[in-house]
């Protein structure tokens, strides 16, 4: 083909038809460019297509990673997780709120029962996000090509308050955990000596157990206190952030769809 043109090229020249020669090199060069654009259209088409199939791979992947944490922190808010020896947060927040408000109207052998078995702590579960996918999409630059800028803000939203959540729910449960060792010395005592040999309990052996000014006493109030507070605010934050699980995966979704 080119031997073609070169020909043709060459002829117009013998003949003196520089007119006519310079008609044809620029139509040529003009040939030549819309082939060029013609080329780099079909690349930049086949890129994009490209570009949409793998964000729709890493769209599907963040919704499994959203589904598990919505399952997983439901069950640490709403239900008993499975096998689990702790009771949920909803139960727990219930419990020790209840207790803190016993211990006001002062306590007595009628309520030793129900301390004993009271659900009182969720076992401190931290927030622990799955954020396999976005860390992927971030630590190789994808994340700012998945789509419309208003996903891209809405799931670096989401992930940005995972981790300042968690910060939070670190220092929330260990306001449990200092609660839980405030009385450990007292009613933590109590408590083990009752689990441990029951047969032999006699609640008389402790007398702080109903002595409101004893210092037993008020380090259960003031531990239990802590224990209430920060399972509940860790509760709070894990309802909102189910919340906003629930919202970014219709998000998603909807992106999905109208792809």
């Amino acid at each position: 083909m080119i031997k073609f043109f070169r020909h043709i090229r060459k002829n117009l020249l013998n003949q003196g038809k520089t007119t006519k020669y310079l008609f044809y090199a620029t139509g040529e060069i003009l040939l030549v460019v819309i082939g060029i654009l013609l080329a780099l259209g079909i690349n930049n088409w086949n890129s994009q297509l490209q570009l949409k199939k793998s964000n729709k791979v890493f769209l599907n992947k963040m919704l499994k990673d959203l589904d598990a944490n919505e399952k997983r922190l439901g069950g640490i808010v709403y239900d008993s997780l499975n096998d689990s020896t702790y009771p949920s947060l909803e139960e727990a927040v219930k419990a020790s709120d209840s207790i803190v408000k016993l211990t006001y109207v002062g306590l007595n052998e009628s309520h030793f029962n129900y301390l004993m078995s009271a659900p009182f702590s969720a076992g401190n579960s931290l927030l622990n996000l799955n954020d396999n996918t976005y860390s992927e999409l971030s630590n190789t630059g994808k994340l700012y090509s998945l789509g419309s800028d208003t996903l891209v803000e809405a799931i670096t939203t989401y992930y940005k308050r995972g981790e300042r959540e968690s910060l939070y729910n670190v220092q929330n449960s260990k306001d449990v955990t200092d609660g839980l060792i405030k009385y450990e010395d007292g009613f933590g005592k109590l408590m083990m000596d009752y689990y441990r040999d029951s047969l032999n309990f006699n609640l008389n052996n402790y007398p702080f157990y109903t002595n409101k000014n004893s210092k037993e006493y008020n380090d259960y109030q003031i531990g239990m206190d802590l224990v209430d507070g920060g399972q509940r605010q860790n509760m709070g934050k894990m309802k909102q952030i189910i919340i906003e699980t629930k919202k970014l995966k219709e998000f998603i979704k909807t992106e999905l769809q109208n792809d």
